[in-house]
């Protein structure tokens, strides 16, 4: 056996290796804060998507709420054709009984166009269209907002990488998010974990003109479902008032086809 040769071999292959490396590691450091917002926006969400989802709400005294509801999420025809992907959700309560029947509806907007959003009540049977000044109000008595059914358009605000950390051992890019509007986001700026690996947000910091935080996000148990990686529980947290709402989503399925656009026809809710 020609040692010299074996010698030479391996050091081609280590050489390889570390450039390879050398390679991902540089990629991965050539991304900055925006780039990195905009990707874990577009991240891989399917065609549609189903879920029963357990809304429970837990007060600083311990006293809880139970909410149930049906899940569904579709792109907006066209859409991805055009390079931006939109989506129309439905939010339906099945559970308690005397709220059977109320109805969140969201149209996402290509930026800066507001999205649309309509409130069914069954008690007057018809839907009403939510003002924009209402974005931000509670979702079904939640520490959850209308518009935070969908994830923040990253043109809203301006981003700075502020470092590399790992929460709940997964890597992740620090971001400090800088609203343009202050007054209409409800905040003065946001501190966001995105996992270096599926560009979900792991954690969510929002804070007041004191550097006050006044809202925390949270997301737990990441699991590969149908292939895409999915946050299965997430937790709002009202730093103020102690209260904590939890979104748990049952038996999640994507892409089966079978969701017509009818659904998300607001002249359609509570039939």
């Amino acid at each position: 056996m020609n040692i010299h040769k074996h010698y030479k071999i391996s050091l081609v292959v280590m050489w390889t290796i570390l450039i390879l490396f050398a390679t991902h590691a540089s990629q991965s450091q050539e991304l900055d804060a925006e780039q990195i917002m905009n990707q874990s926006n577009a991240r891989e969400q399917g065609d549609d998507f189903q879920s029963a989802v357990r809304l429970i709400s837990i007060d600083a005294q311990g006293n809880s709420s139970e909410m149930n509801m049906e899940l569904v999420v579709k792109t907006v025809p066209g859409s991805q054709e055009a390079g931006k992907t939109r989506y129309n959700v439905l939010a339906t309560v099945t559970e308690p009984e005397d709220t059977k029947g109320l109805a969140v509806l969201v149209h996402e907007q290509d930026f800066p166009v507001e999205d649309d959003i309509w409130l069914f009540l069954p008690a007057i049977g018809s839907a009403k269209k939510v003002v924009p000044e209402n974005f931000r109000t509670p979702l079904f008595g939640s520490e959850f907002t209308f518009e935070e059914l969908i994830d923040r358009e990253p043109d809203l605000d301006t981003h700075e990488l502020l470092s590399e950390d790992t929460v709940d051992n997964r890597s992740v890019w620090v971001i400090k998010s800088i609203p343009h509007d202050p007054e209409i986001a409800g905040f003065a700026y946001r501190i966001t974990s995105v996992d270096q690996a599926t560009f979900l947000s792991l954690r969510m910091e929002l804070y007041d003109d004191f550097d006050t935080m006044i809202k925390l996000f949270t997301s737990k148990r990441i699991e590969i479902i149908d292939g895409i990686s999915t946050r299965l529980i997430s937790q709002a947290e009202n730093i103020e008032t102690g209260r904590t709402s939890t979104f748990e989503f049952l038996d999640p399925r994507y892409n089966q086809g079978d969701i017509s656009d009818d659904v998300f026809n607001p002249e359609n809710l509570g039939q």
